[in-house]
């Protein structure tokens, strides 16, 4: 039976940072102990990211899924993530911004590498944002098949929102070739006949999306398996 998604479903980054030389066995313990746990209690594992360029090796992201903000409080009550091979651990509650709020949990497929995109802008620009990525900038990307996972918002009241997007690809040579080679212009080396169909298109709204991000950080990150 196709499990049912809750309007009021909200996602969790577990940010970990393992002690040096200790990373696969961190890993070792979050596949094996900690994920399996949080399935038992009806929490959804979206992705394990492991460093890759821009992150440390012994650094994980976790995105998981919440049927809604009561799961995630009993759980962090009756849950704790402790083990001793870590130093660093952070929880940021994050809303889903795209069209498809569900998309990054009817993605049963993963790629092998994703890039962990952060952008900071001015809450009031969400929706600019939204439909300028959806629009604008997605098409291209997957055109040369690359597939997003999923777009967040920090779940704040302040003026200004942290986004976070994560776009799968096959490998490092994959993401570098769905990169524009120029940023403005948008010409692309060995782009295929319907990326180039989309640059128009992409010219504006990729413009109106640099235009209300105030910073953005990208970061490539490999998936790591779960087997639940």
């Amino acid at each position: 039976m196709a499990r049912k998604f809750s309007e009021e479903m909200i996602f969790v980054e577990t940010q970990l940072e393992a002690k040096p030389n200790n990373a696969d066995i961190l890993l070792d313990f979050i596949r094996k102990d900690y994920v399996p746990n949080i399935v038992k209690n009806n929490i959804k594992p979206i992705c394990l990211l492991r460093g890759m360029i821009g992150k440390p090796s012994n650094e994980f992201i976790l995105i998981s899924a919440y049927n809604d903000i009561n799961l995630w409080e009993s759980h962090t009550n009756s849950l704790p993530l402790v083990n001793e091979k870590i130093i660093y651990e952070k929880n940021t509650l994050l809303k889903p911004i795209s069209t498809n709020k569900f998309m990054s949990c009817e993605n049963n497929t993963l790629k092998n590498i994703y890039g962990y995109r952060e952008f900071l802008i001015e809450t009031k620009n969400i929706n600019t944002f939204v439909e300028s990525s959806e629009q604008g900038v997605w098409p291209r990307v997957q055109s040369q098949g690359g597939k997003v996972l999923g777009l967040w918002a920090n779940i704040t009241n302040s003026s200004q929102k942290r986004i976070l997007l994560l776009t799968g690809y096959d490998s490092v040579s994959h993401w570098e070739g769905t990169r524009s080679s120029n940023q403005y212009g948008l010409s692309f080396a060995n782009a295929p006949e319907s990326s180039k169909e989309l640059t128009e298109t992409e010219k504006i709204l990729r413009k109106n999306r640099e235009d209300i991000t105030i910073s953005t950080t990208v970061n490539l990150m490999q998936n790591v398996n779960l087997n639940y």
